[in-house]
């Protein structure tokens, strides 16, 4: 017998609850005589002359309903009893609360996924883990300033793409460290930022992402007045406009710290790269294909559906 937890003004009651996979046995408690009848045999044990007599229904009607719920397993004797030379049958409610459990095979299907969504969620974890405390993220989320700034003047417009990331984060860690999202002009230089960070965005419009740049496995280097990505584990260049990354490193200044950089060639390839992290997380979080000692992935936003916007990524390395 299982059990269900309730919540009343009085604390948390435990049910005895019968586990039903077949609707059909709870069919005989949608009459609502026999639903009085199977009300009164949860209170206490009871025989049918007495159930007819304190609920003023036809004795006959009484012994028919008890054998539709005894036939559905819903109420069993409780105990036998002499009464006017008679020996008298106590029922009692088999259990007072069901819980209706689906097929096999959708149980089965269920189990699948939820051992899915925890490997994906342990491996999130554990590639964030350099980013935790305790299980609390711990690290500042650096974000392009929306003015102009920096050495090319530029305006950052994925600021808002810090909530999609914290939402990511929030599903893969036990809570947050507050303030958690900064502007790039905020932060003080690598040089003299001793914590976790979290940069968002390329060098033209995250000067953190410059600063950091010529540290990265797959760095941006400039290509005919524009920018391209240089991959140096797979020797490969990216001109793709939705090209993006997830890279993270080893602090460059501070030991025991970390950088993570979520960034695009444009603003559609930071598009992508939050977008695998959240949907793809599985893949997004393994190590390089052509260089298995480094947390580097190069993805390719698509639309798939033709509307305009990022809804699919495809992995490069």
């Amino acid at each position: 017998m299982e059990k269900v937890i309730i919540e009343g003004k009085e604390g948390k009651l435990e049910l005895p609850t019968k586990v039903v996979s077949n609707v059909a046995e709870l069919r005989p408690l949608l009459n609502p005589d026999c639903w009085k009848i199977f009300e009164k045999l949860m209170e206490k044990p009871a025989f049918p002359a007495e159930i007819s007599k304190e609920l003023g229904i036809n004795e006959q009607k009484v012994y028919y309903y008890i054998k539709q719920l005894k036939n559905s397993n819903l109420i069993s004797i409780e105990k036998t009893e002499e009464r006017n030379g008679a020996l008298a049958k106590y029922y009692s409610a088999s259990a007072d609360s069901f819980a209706i459990v689906p097929s096999q095979n959708i149980i089965e299907k269920k189990s699948k996924i939820l051992k899915q969504n925890k490997h994906i969620e342990n491996e999130a974890t554990e590639f964030l883990k350099d980013f935790t405390k305790k299980g609390i993220f711990s690290a500042k989320i650096v974000v392009g300033s929306p003015d102009p700034h920096g050495a090319y003047k530029a305006r950052a417009r994925d600021g808002h793409l810090a909530a999609e990331l914290t939402a990511f984060l929030g599903a893969n860690t036990q809570g947050f460290e507050l303030p958690l999202v900064f502007l790039d002009t905020m932060v003080k230089d690598l040089k003299h930022e001793n914590s976790n960070l979290i940069i968002l965005g390329g060098p033209v419009t995250n000067k953190l992402a410059e600063q950091i740049n010529n540290y990265l496995p797959i760095k941006f280097v400039p290509l005919g007045g524009n920018w391209a990505l240089s991959s140096k584990p797979s020797g490969k260049d990216y001109n793709e406009d939705s090209i993006g990354i997830i890279e993270k490193i080893p602090h460059p200044y501070f030991k025991g710290k970390w950088i993570m950089v979520i960034a695009g060639k444009r603003n559609t390839g930071t598009i992508a790269a939050i977008l695998a992290l959240a949907k793809k997380t599985s893949q997004t979080v393994q190590p390089n294909n052509f260089d298995k000692e480094t947390h580097a992935r190069v993805v390719e936003g698509l639309d798939l559906n033709g509307d305009g916007l990022i809804d699919e990524v495809e992995f490069k390395e």
